[in-house]
């Protein structure tokens, strides 16, 4: 080999080797038995939606893709599953049972931990929310909305005056929302309880759920989903229609509305879906179910 052609091979192999360098330089390690092993990305954290089966008395779950659907997630002992919802590390859910219910209980999201008397003393508590600090509850035959401290300490049972008839809650950094099956009006107030309004949208049923710069929820027959501006304007008490059975509750997240069919006293066997525009309705994303009540999903705001 010539003198040439040596300086060429040494320059191409120190060019491969600064090559290789650079790029392991640039990329995520890890060391294992005392050697370096380059780190994959994380796989993305499936979205979950819940649900209560009020029929079978459980909490169920599947992928917001309807896929892996198990039925018995949770088994609620003794039965009775009302509304619930999720926050990053628990399932909350009342026991509303018809009328003798007191309870709230709580779970961690995979299912363990259950305390099915993590806060007593509701009369038959239907909807639930969490923010960042509190926890919120309606019961429909109590007068008004309790909060507790996520721990679930601190509790008060009469922070908002509301009527009787009051079942979904969902909260936002400013506002608390209800819904009063029994006068068909969506209520807001502060965030600390001030400002009641107990009219600020007409024509809902049980259920609701905010999203973005809207809240949606159930329209007082049950079979259909309206939708306002968060600020009360542009009511559309027919954004989705037709719907089959009897829906109690809704969850959104930043990309679909689901619902569950209660049917007619727990018949109801589907989870819906649709985007949230209204577009795309599917009322057997997943089927199966057991009088679906309550719904929640992670990343959402039941």
């Amino acid at each position: 080999m010539t003198k040439a052609r040596a300086a060429e091979t040494r320059i191409f192999s120190t060019a491969i080797v600064a090559f290789f360098l650079l790029w392991a330089a640039s990329s995520p390690a890890q060391t294992v038995s005392g050697q370096a092993r380059f780190a994959t990305p994380p796989a993305k954290a499936k979205g979950y939606i819940y649900w209560t089966n009020s029929l079978s008395g459980t909490v169920g779950r599947a992928t917001t893709a309807g896929a892996h659907a198990k039925e018995k997630f949770i088994v609620l002992k003794p039965k009775g599953g009302g509304g619930l919802t999720v926050n990053k590390d628990y399932i909350y859910w009342t026991s509303a049972n018809g009328g003798t219910a007191t309870t709230i209980a709580r779970a961690s999201l995979d299912g363990t931990g259950v305390d099915k008397s993590f806060i007593t003393g509701a009369r038959n508590p239907c909807g639930v929310a969490v923010d960042s600090a509190y926890i919120y509850w309606a019961g429909d035959l109590g007068s008004s909305i309790g909060r507790a401290n996520l721990d679930g300490s601190g509790v008060n049972q009469a922070f908002i005056a509301t009527g009787t008839g009051v079942c979904g809650v969902a909260v936002t950094k400013k506002y608390i929302y209800w819904a009063n099956y029994e006068t068909g009006e969506i209520g807001r107030a502060g965030i600390d309880g001030s400002d009641v309004n107990e009219d600020f949208i007409s024509g809902c049923g049980s259920g609701i759920a905010i999203q973005g710069d809207y809240i949606y929820f159930t329209a007082a027959s049950g079979t259909g989903i309206g939708r306002a501006k968060i600020d009360g304007s542009d009511v559309d008490v027919n954004f989705i229609s037709g719907l089959n059975g009897q829906i109690a509750f809704l969850a959104a997240d930043s990309r679909y509305i689901f619902w569950a069919d209660w049917g007619s006293r727990g018949s109801g066997t589907t989870i819906g879906r649709a985007n949230l525009n209204g577009t795309s309705v599917n009322q057997s994303l997943v089927t199966g179910t057991k009088g679906g009540f309550g719904i929640a999903v992670t990343g959402g705001n039941p």
